[in-house]
């Protein structure tokens, strides 16, 4: 492969050697029959004559058979250019020609061959084939084994009416320099099974599909591709992607060292996707994503760089627009550089997303980061590993992170370590949610932060906390649900009642007091993982912090230390940096008026020694110990909390448990696969066995009609859940008039008669006085709150 890398590489500047075509960039008076062999086509011939005569012509199609220079320019309707099987040293020169076949490719390079492909200076040339070709792959087609090298400084328009506009097929190689190129594709743009490379040029694509590809096709029965690499390697160019899928898909490796890059996929990120929307990421890669330079623009429904491996982010400029995650990763996500220069720091501004970065692991060494997601602003967790693994951790080594969150600012489901950089942090103050949030540990020993939510549970740097801190420690439970994983008690017997179990609810003669069930009528109307709308709703702060706040931490000597505008609602106030000096006393001012002070601290693993001095008057203060009642051994669960009785009902019930045997976790997310087993077990079915934990009750759900089963480590929306419970329930009658709410209009049609008949029965009530929010994600509060409601139907 790297013979035929330095070949391809070869072609463009051989083309342009003396012999061959002159230096003069291929301008049309300088092709003489001494240089180069002339090709005039027209709708009902070809004509040849020159320096080379390894060329066959039958009609208006042309075959080229041996090394040469070929020029060709015209107007033809129906022929064809082909290099034959083997044939390498060729060069095609587009001259002003316009070619359309309407059977197959209008260009084709047989398996094997080598050969570049040429806009002369000056030139305007359309290749193209019609809808009605009975070979669908491509305008331009590269068959197995072939190089092709595009360049020249015309202007090339390639128009895939079947199906795609340049194709590669296994093990072939594709190179663009130096050209202007349109491309218009039914299905895929630019694409290449084993590697595309891109060096510079113009490059314009509309496509159907992905609008740039490099994808072996290992699906074909008859002949799969097991050998092509599926790589993209970008250096430079203009590249302006409008595409219904991906805008960079690599199945292998995607590399990005520079470029100017302008993607659009699937209309942008206002364009709501369901369960069974097609990928349209801005750039995928199926193994790892690597960027060290250029400007990337994206505008995705989809996320906007994702791979299914590690992310790699060292350079560039980064401006991100999704539906979805601003950048993810399966495995790790890397920004910065370990001890990089402010040359090669990296600038990601990520205006819209669901979750602004997200991995396994998510560690930043350098860079200029800001982020707004209506979610998570930095979360780390994995679909493939499960709710709770020790393999989760956000590590924050350098560099500058603004985080505008619509749920938890920084989110690992297990730890978090800060050793330096400068973080502002903003997320919900919803009692679920908070800027800072985690499952494991916190390690604090550099840097400067701020923000609120839980503390530091360890660490050799001072902070001060002022304000209502969540309760900080792990989470615990086994991530594959055995043993109460995923936060539920499965039952202990053959029958699964393990203990006073709640008598499912009897509604339209379609349930019993048995436990057994008749499947509604109406089947699963169709999978709807909808992503939350916006921020959630926000506590009254203890602090009197709102929306345009200014937050000032002073020393006891009256000095600034840190000033910051509150982006909402916050009832804490965490800050640490290097002037902060364990047992000294700070205070916190908000408009400039003090609300507390705090003595200077080491991270502990006990949040409620912690409580500061409140300003009198403010409310929302601990009792006399700095600590408050709670519901069972739950540090998590105030007995003051809107979700007490709730959490009680479910482990009580032997519904829900603790994700450890002092955490409830009311703020986690809830997952599709756990309500269905939740619901099982409501039901009296037993859970256990299975080859995951969700098994038994995923199945138990699709049997009953009460879910089609997909997506069970999906997190489950309001809407979800309240269809579910609907249609456990029979899909009884019941209307609701829901106009007080100015987001019922989000409300997906699959799910209105169910927010409809949960919204009059009191199940699901509105996220504030005016929104319902039926695309946020279900907390785990939430579904404990919601089953409580449903089960007082029947009392």
């Amino acid at each position: 492969m790297y013979t035929k890398k330095k070949l391809l590489a070869a072609l463009l500047a051989s083309a342009l050697a003396a012999g061959m075509l002159p230096t003069s960039a291929c301008a049309a008076s300088d092709y003489t029959t001494a240089n180069a062999t002339l090709v005039t086509l027209t709708d009902s011939s070809a004509t040849a004559k020159g320096k080379y005569t390894g060329y066959e012509i039958d009609g208006t199609d042309v075959s080229i058979t041996a090394a040469g220079t070929y020029v060709f320019s015209g107007d033809c309707d129906n022929g064809s250019i082909t290099v034959k099987k083997g044939v390498t040293g060729v060069t095609i020169v587009l001259n002003g020609l316009t070619l359309t076949n309407d059977d197959s490719a209008a260009i084709t390079l047989n398996k094997t061959a080598e050969a570049s492909l040429i806009a002369a200076a000056g030139t305007t040339n359309t290749v193209a084939d019609t809808e009605g070709s009975n070979d669908e792959n491509a305008a331009v087609k590269v068959k197995s084994g072939a190089a092709l090298a595009i360049g020249g400084t015309g202007t090339l328009t390639v128009d895939g009416n079947a199906k795609n506009g340049i194709k590669g097929a296994a093990d072939a190689v594709i190179t663009v320099a130096e050209v202007k190129l349109n491309i218009n594709a039914a299905d895929d743009g630019l694409s290449c099974d084993d590697e595309l490379n891109i060096t510079g040029g113009t490059l314009s694509i509309t496509a159907g599909g992905d609008a740039v590809k490099a994808s072996p096709d290992t699906g074909d029965t008859e002949n799969p591709d097991t050998t092509s690499l599926g790589n993209v390697t970008i250096s430079g160019g203009t590249l302006t992607l409008n595409a219904t899928g991906e805008g960079v898909q690599a199945d292998g490796d995607l590399t990005i060292s520079g470029g100017t890059f302008h993607v659009k996929t699937n209309g942008g990120n206002t364009t709501a996707l369901t369960d069974d929307s097609a990928s349209c990421k801005g750039f995928k890669a199926g193994k790892t994503l690597t960027v060290t330079g250029g400007t990337l623009t994206v505008d995705s429904a989809d996320d906007a760089l994702h791979a299914n491996a590690d992310v790699s982010i060292t350079g560039g400029t980064l401006t991100l627009a999704t539906g979805d995650d601003g950048v993810h990763a399966d495995n790790d996500l890397v920004i910065g550089a370990k001890g990089s220069s402010s040359t090669t720091t990296p600038r990601i501004n990520i205006t819209a997303s669901y979750e602004g970065l997200e991995g396994t692991t998510v560690t930043v060494y350098s860079g200029d980061i800001d982020v707004a997601a209506s979610d998570d602003g930095v979360n780390a967790a994995s679909s493939t590993l499960g709710e709770r693994s020790d393999k989760y951790a956000i590590n924050i080594a350098g560099g500058d992170l603004y985080i505008d969150a619509g749920s938890d600012g920084l989110d690992s489901n297990n730890d978090i370590s800060m050793t330096g950089g400068k973080v502002e942090v903003y997320g919900a103050d919803a009692m679920m949610d908070a800027a800072i949030d985690y499952d494991g540990a916190f390690t604090l020993s550099g840097g400067t932060l701020f923000g609120a939510g839980m503390e530091p549970s360890a660490g050799t740097q001072a902070y001060i906390a002022v304000g209502e801190t969540s309760p900080s420690g792990g989470m615990g439970g086994s991530p594959n649900g055995q043993g109460g994983g995923q936060g539920m008690t499965p039952p202990t017997d053959a029958n699964g009642t393990n203990g006073n179990r709640p008598t499912p609810p009897n509604f339209s003669g379609n349930t019993s007091t048995d436990g057994t069930f008749t499947p509604p009528t109406k089947p699963y109307g169709g999978k709807a993982d909808g992503k939350p709308s916006g921020n959630l709703p926000n506590r009254e702060s203890a602090l009197g912090i709102k929306e345009g706040s200014v937050i000032t931490v002073q020393n006891s000597s009256g000095k600034t230390l840190c000033t910051a505008t509150a982006l909402g609602s916050m009832s804490s106030v965490i800050f640490s940096s290097a002037d902060i000096k364990e047992g000294e006393t700070y205070t916190v001012l908000v408009d400039g008026t003090s609300v507390g002070t705090a003595e200077a601290k080491l991270g502990t693993t006990d949040s409620s020694s912690s409580m500061s001095t409140f300003k009198p008057g403010q409310g929302g203060q601990p009792n006399q110990n700095g600590s408050q009642a709670m519901v069972g051994s739950f540090k998590d669960v105030p007995q003051n909390s809107w979700f007490a009785s709730a959490v009680q009902y479910v482990t009580s019930n032997s519904l829900m448990n603790g994700t450890s045997t002092t955490a409830f976790s009311p703020s986690a997310n809830m997952s599709r696969g756990m309500l269905m087993t939740v619901l099982a077990r409501y039901a009296g079915e037993s859970t256990e066995g299975g080859t995951v934990w969700y098994e038994k009750g995923m199945n138990w759900a699709k049997n009953k009609g009460i879910s089609d089963g997909s997506a069970p480590n999906r997190n489950i929306t309001r809407e979800q859940l309240a269809a579910m419970l609907y249609r456990y329930a029979g899909e009884p009658d019941g209307t609701a008039d829901l106009s007080a709410y100015t987001d019922a209009g989000s409300v997906s049609a699959y799910a209105e008669k169910a927010v409809q008949w949960c919204v009059k029965n009191g199940i699901l009530t509105g996220k504030t006085s005016s929104t319902l929010a039926p695309k946020a994600t279900a907390t785990r509060a939430e579904c404990a709150a919601m089953l409580q409601r449903f089960a007082s139907l029947t009392k």
